[in-house]
């Protein structure tokens, strides 16, 4: 590793100090404006791992290891047996000294899972290299044990991570609000007791002596424990945590991104008591980038020239323009032109013959081919139905066609799958195939509605094949929109 120039560390205030005049304005200092100012902090002394980014996230930071060898050194690390650590790459370190350590390792559930948190199963022989692929792994059902809503288990140490984090125990995380919703999750179902100790994971330039108390709020969380690559920091006065919960400020959205609030929030009406979520949908995700969201435009059809304006006469050239070139030409361009008259004309957009280029052959978007695949015609599709919504339904069956090709608007798609014969008799694959998308539905939309999906074996031959193409021809021409042919892997 290349050695580190020295950082100047300013922990005494969050702003960076600037000389004032009358005419500097005046900047109001919020949560966001503070992350902006530790991004670009990290940037300009280049203490940030640019691979993983800086802005609008967990920052990781060079010197982790060290970081994480600190907090390996302290009684409160050797004293906990289980410790849950956020899922930011900025605290890989931690979770491989949490390993090597021999302690149980617990992460955060995924959005596709009910579980509570996961439990790492690694083997106690395992080397450095497996320890690292064991955390990377992004399968829940490799290397991971999902811990449900009635199996928890009460945490010894919680490690998460920060933007910008004061001596006094303030902590600003990335923005949306997850880390504190976590940890009041934890405290409300006993996970996270007052003896756990909530310590954060940051780099030096991260921390300053304090932040202003009116940025923060009753589900804040703050911290116990502060470790940076040079010092292990102990707050001195604890602040007091969330007592759990706050589900009057959280909406049906946020609970259908974390499964597991839904199913306490069932659990805890059936128990008797009476909980009142936000109407309006405001927290929503700020990890969602509304610039690279694809705008569909709507499909207009060219409009051809009519007979009248194709027959109008061209008009004149205005006076000043360019004149045209001799008609005299040399030898050298009359034999060109004669080169040019004897090559293989190509069609233009408008039919029409293009000299000088030969004819490309149109490269094809799918198999023309019937005898290598089979094929399921899946209909009754909705217009909220996307496409991924059904590569998501055919991942859990475990279900990997080659291609769909996507009629979305006409309420249907085809699955086509690698085979090499297609008999009158419906064999293992077919059978297998058919029987898992026999009772297909799927969940989606704003409203969550679920709708069932009908599928068909289809069958090719000569005439059925032709027919399949004569109809995709009247389709997209009868259709408000052109049809896509979807080849991405499912």
């Amino acid at each position: 590793m290349e050695e580190q120039k020295p950082i100047q560390n300013d922990t005494t205030s969050p702003v960076p100090t600037e000389e004032v005049t009358s005419t500097t304005p005046v900047v109001e200092i919020t949560k966001r404006s503070l992350r902006v100012q530790t991004w670009r902090k990290i940037q300009q002394n280049s203490a940030g791992v640019v691979s993983n980014g800086i802005f609008n996230r967990i920052p990781d930071f060079i010197d982790n290891d060290k970081a994480a060898a600190l907090l390996a050194e302290t009684a409160e690390f050797k004293k906990a047996n289980k410790i849950k650590v956020n899922i930011d790459r900025a605290l890989d370190a931690v979770k491989l000294q949490v390993l090597a350590a021999g302690k149980e390792l617990y992460l955060p559930g995924t959005r596709e899972s009910n579980a509570l948190y996961l439990k790492v199963e690694c083997p106690a022989e395992a080397t450095e290299e497996e320890r690292k692929e064991i955390i990377h792994v992004q399968d829940i059902q490799k290397s991971r044990t999902e811990i449900l809503l009635e199996n928890k288990i009460k945490f010894d140490l919680v490690v998460i991570g920060s933007c910008l984090v004061s001596r006094d125990g303030y902590r600003i995380g990335r923005g949306n609000g997850f880390a504190d919703l976590d940890i009041g999750l934890l405290i409300e179902i006993g996970s996270i007791t007052p003896e756990t100790v909530i310590a954060t994971f940051v780099h030096d330039l991260q921390v300053v002596d304090n932040l202003p108390t009116n940025l923060f709020q009753k589900y804040d969380t703050p911290v116990d424990l502060i470790v940076t690559p040079t010092e292990v920091i102990r707050v001195a006065k604890p602040l007091p945590r969330p007592p759990g919960l706050f589900w009057e400020i959280l909406s049906e959205r946020r609970l259908k991104i974390i499964p597991v609030l839904q199913v306490l929030k069932e659990n805890e009406e059936k128990a008797g008591k009476i909980i009142t979520l936000k109407e309006e949908n405001t927290d929503v995700e700020s990890s969602a980038n509304k610039r690279y969201q694809r705008r569909r435009r709507p499909y207009r059809p060219r409009q051809r020239r009519s007979e009248t304006q194709s027959e109008r006469p061209r008009r004149k050239r205005q006076s000043g323009a360019r004149r045209p070139r001799s008609s005299k030409k040399s030898e050298a361009s009359v034999t060109e032109d004669n080169n040019k008259e004897d090559a293989p004309q190509k069609q233009n957009k408008r039919g029409q013959q293009q000299p000088g280029k030969r004819p490309q052959k149109r490269r094809p978007n799918k198999p023309t081919s019937s005898k290598d695949r089979f094929c399921v015609k899946v209909t009754n599709i909705p217009k909220y139905i996307r496409v991924k919504d059904i590569k998501t339904e055919l991942r859990k069956r475990e279900i990997n066609p080659l291609y769909i090709t996507w009629k979305g608007q006409l309420g249907k798609c085809y699955l086509h799958f690698p085979k090499l014969e297609v008999s009158t008799e419906l064999d293992e694959d077919v059978s297998s195939v058919l029987k898992s998308l026999s009772d297909l539905s799927i969940t989606a939309g704003e409203q969550n509605e679920t709708c069932v999906l009908t599928t068909e074996l289809m069958k090719f031959d000569a005439k059925a094949e032709q027919a399949r193409q004569d109809e995709a021809v009247l389709e997209s021409h009868s259709s408000q929109r052109i049809e896509s042919v979807d080849t991405t892997t499912v």
